[in-house]
This record gives structure tokens, C-alpha cells and sequence, in this order.
């Protein structure tokens, strides 16, 4: 990841997303992703501004390594790919997580991205328990099961995995109360003024742009 986060840089951070969402959206990937997208059939898959938002996201951040759970056939993938690709992050990682084995994960990825992709299928409960995904972090990507439960299960897991400055992402936050209540869970108030305490509160910055919401962890 970049340098070190200071709370400073977040009144340039929303700039900064919304110049690399802007980009994206008008770029020739973004045409040529929408077309490989209706090619296999849209439904599950990530819409056009959130896969922008999530590019600026990650071109903001410059994670070294990013889970995502719920790759499906790699719409949200290739658009954290891409941005790795477009920041030259080439010792960066994605690990993306399937359940279902009757999809062909990773399938819109083009060839030119695919070296940083890590594709890895089964139950993100039992890759936990194996251990077999990596214990720091940069960036999570929930876009798995949408149930109340389990978003706020995957919260709870990843974020003391993130470092200071890593990126909590969800997709559809809108379904159920799981990410306002995670955040809320995340504040630590002052009991005279009954604002934030930022000393105790363990996120720098929080926001929702379309369907994705994010928060930036402080350790």
C-alpha cells in the first residue's frame, strides 16, 4: 500500500475517487467490459458505476493485497485488476473467492490482467479455517452472500485483518442494515460533546457512493 494514511488526505481522497471513477467510466475498458458482461448475461454481476467506483476506490488505496469474496465470473475483478495494472502495483495481489462451482470464475478477466488473480474456489468459512488466506490486508471486497448474517459475519472477519489505512468495501449495502451497523459499531463517542472520539474511533473516514460502501480502518 502507499505511504501511510494521515487524516489530513481524506478531504482530497473523495476528489481523487471520483477523477479515477470519471476516467473509467469513459475509457475503452469500460466500453469493452460492458460488452464481454451482456456477452455471458448481466444478472449477479456488477453494474457500470459501481465497478467505476470500486476502480477509484482501488487506485486511491494502491493495496498490495485484496480479498474479494463473491468474484462470480470477474466483473468487480478485472476493474481492481485494472487498477493495479494502471497504478503498476505488479507484486500485488488479488485473491478472489467463489462458492459456486458451476460458474466460470473469472471469466471477464482479460489475459492481460490475469497475473495478479488468484482465484480461489469453496466456502470463504473454510478457507478461513484453513488458513489459506492471507492473515494481513490491504482491501476487502464483500460481494457474496447478501444476508444480514453473513455481510456482517464477513465484516467482522476481515476488518482486524486490514492494516492501518486498509479499505472495508461492500457491495449492496443497500439489501439489509449490516454495513450501517458494522460502522456504527466502528465509532467510540466523546460522552461530553457526544461527538466521534477519533482517538478511539476505529475508522478514519467512511462513505457510500451507488451501491458500495466503504470505510477506510485506523488501527
Amino acid at each position: 500500500m502507499g505511504d501511510q494514511i494521515q487524516p489530513s488526505s481524506f478531504y482530497s481522497m473523495w476528489d481523487a475517487v471520483a477523477r479515477f471513477a470519471q476516467e473509467i467510466r469513459a475509457s475503452d475498458f469500460m466500453g469493452e467490459m460492458i460488452r464481454r458482461r451482456d456477452a455471458y448475461g448481466s444478472e449477479g454481476v456488477m453494474g457500470a458505476l459501481d465497478c467505476a467506483t470500486l476502480y477509484g476506490l482501488t487506485r486511491w488505496l494502491q493495496p498490495a493485497v485484496v480479498v474479494e469474496s463473491g468474484g462470480f465470473i470477474g466483473m468487480s475483478s478485472a476493474f481492481i485488476l485494472k487498477a493495479l495494472a494502471d497504478e503498476q502495483l505488479a507484486a500485488a495481489k488479488l485473491y478472489s473467492v467463489e462458492l459456486s462451482e458451476d460458474c466460470q470464475q473469472g471469466a471477464l478477466i482479460p489475459d492481460e490482467l490475469r497475473a495478479l488473480f488468484v482465484p480461489m474456489l469453496g466456502r470463504i468459512e473454510d478457507l478461513l479455517k484453513r488458513d489459506q488466506l492471507p492473515q494481513s490486508i490491504d482491501m476487502f471486497v464483500h460481494d457474496s452472500s447478501h444476508s444480514y448474517r453473513h455481510m456482517l459475519w464477513e465484516f467482522r472477519q476481515f476488518w482486524p485483518r486490514l492494516c492501518d489505512g486498509g479499505l472495508l468495501v461492500s457491495h449492496d449495502v443497500q439489501m439489509n442494515a449490516a454495513f450501517p451497523e458494522f460502522i456504527a459499531s466502528t465509532y467510540a463517542l466523546d460522552k461530553k460533546t457526544g461527538r466521534s472520539d477519533p482517538r478511539r474511533t476505529s475508522h478514519y473516514e467512511w462513505g457510500r457512493w451507488g451501491y458500495i460502501g466503504f470505510a477506510v480502518k485506523r488501527a
